[in-house]
């Protein structure tokens, strides 16, 4: 999430529509129930943290390695972990990617607050 500047606010320049982002999220809602089709979840919520860390959809190492490093300081639970990995999910799914990368890590820690990315 970008933030929003007292100019952009006053104009509503780039302001998202309750209509796009309904759709933005049902295109988004789709991705992750094709990915997750022969599986019994439909949605990243519903997934379990070992499938989302060990499955055939885990990210890649690097791509999890900050959340290694947050688990390994004890900044983070492993509860803690699966749950900002889902949200990288979905921050994934929400930009049309096949899978998360660091960014969508880094954003999933900094929006979980007060995780160092």
């Amino acid at each position: 999430m970008q933030r929003v500047s007292v100019a952009q606010r006053r104009s509503g320049a780039g302001a998202t529509t309750t209509v796009q982002a309904r759709e933005r999220v049902a295109a988004a809602r789709e991705r992750s129930a094709h990915r997750l089709s022969g599986t019994p979840w439909r949605r990243n919520a519903q997934v379990s943290g070992a499938w989302l860390r060990e499955g055939p959809s885990a990210p890649e190492p690097a791509v999890r390695r900050p959340l290694d490093l947050a688990l390994q300081r004890g900044a983070l639970t492993l509860r803690a972990y699966d749950r900002v990995l889902r949200l990288a999910w979905t921050l994934a799914d929400l930009a049309s990617r096949a899978r998360p990368t660091i960014d969508d890590v880094g954003r999933a820690l900094y929006l979980k607050k007060g995780i160092p990315a």
